[in-house]
């Protein structure tokens, strides 16, 4: 007997005891295809999109995230994330079709932006990896809400021609293309020590695929790249400063010429060497028990105080384990 009553495994479980209930809620099973966990007897529930197995319910946004990372769990990975070395081009059919699918998802009205990645995938095998796009194109809808954000309080800068967004320590640049391709009357400068061979694929894709905006003589003619020190570009009042993956120093720097400027910023710290803001998290044998993601979270939470952010955000922990942007 629980309760008062004989436990009766045929009833409906709503008439079984209260204990039982709890008992059964914590049986869980996993999909082997996506890893989606289903929880046995909740009453309100919802479908996976892609195993059809019950889940537990999510928060508003939830169910996106979670189609996304089914997604990202079926990418070549190297233990949490998605592997580096990954190329789009070496996906099999169905995954590469589903990735193409996640594109237009995440370029809601611009569909074409699909068409341009899978044709510089296809064109230059060599020039997008997997968790690089996946990666960028999770921040850049983040910093794209973000500038949607400061254009509606100053819908001026859409059109005087002196708002500029600066991609600093650009990389592959695929951020600030698809920033200037979002964004045809706003100014987009990327800067790096050297100018990749990918930047004229993503160039050319867009110019090949991508839409003119009115009045526009080319698809990118807001766009620009600047060969030099990340720090020598000296922004106007109100730009906005974008850097993803600032290793080390990189990242306080750029806080501190949004600073010193009064730019907008939005900023992914990449790796942050220990005692590097003041602070160590990690002693000389290793016996602090602090993780490499909570390690990450901490130092990120300490710059984001010390430079006065106002608000830290979070992409997919299944893509990379830097996933915190800080905005100011």
């Amino acid at each position: 007997l629980e309760g008062g009553r004989p436990y009766r495994p045929d009833l409906h479980p709503q008439l079984q005891t209260p204990i039982e209930l709890r008992r059964r809620k914590r049986l869980r099973c996993r999909c082997q295809e996506c890893h989606a966990v289903d929880v046995k007897s909740v009453k309100s529930v919802t479908v996976s999109r892609c195993c059809k197995m019950a889940s537990p319910p999510l928060r508003k946004g939830g169910k996106r995230r979670r189609k996304y990372d089914c997604l990202f769990e079926r990418l070549p990975r190297t233990a949490t994330v998605i592997d580096s070395n990954s190329m789009v081009a070496a996906l099999p059919a169905t995954t590469k079709h589903l990735l193409e699918e996640y594109i237009k998802d995440r370029s809601p009205g611009s569909a074409e932006v699909a068409d341009v990645l899978i044709h510089v995938s296809s064109a230059h095998p060599t020039h997008l990896r997997t968790k690089e796009l996946c990666e960028t194109l999770e921040a850049v809808t983040l910093i794209g809400s973000d500038i949607n954000r400061i254009l509606q309080r100053h819908p001026e800068r859409r059109t005087d021609g002196r708002f500029t967004i600066y991609d600093l320590a650009c990389g592959h640049s695929l951020a600030g293309v698809l920033l200037a391709y979002r964004f045809p009357t706003v100014n987009v400068v990327c800067i790096d020590r050297e100018r990749r061979d990918c930047w004229t694929s993503y160039v050319d894709a867009f110019e090949k695929l991508g839409e003119k905006s009115k009045g526009s003589a080319t698809v990118l003619s807001n766009l620009s790249h600047e060969e030099g020190d990340a720090f020598s570009v000296r922004p106007k009042e109100g730009d906005y400063l974008v850097m993803l993956h600032g290793c080390n120093e990189l990242s306080p720097h750029a806080l501190e010429l949004a600073g010193r400027n009064g730019c907008n910023y939005a900023i992914m710290p990449c790796c942050l060497r220990d005692g590097l803001l003041g602070v160590r998290t990690d002693s000389g044998n290793h016996n602090w028990g602090i993780d490499d993601s909570s390690r990450y979270a901490a130092q990120v939470g300490y710059l984001a105080g010390k430079y006065g952010c106002e608000k830290i955000a979070a992409i997919s922990h299944q893509i990379t384990n830097r996933y915190l942007i800080v905005f100011g």
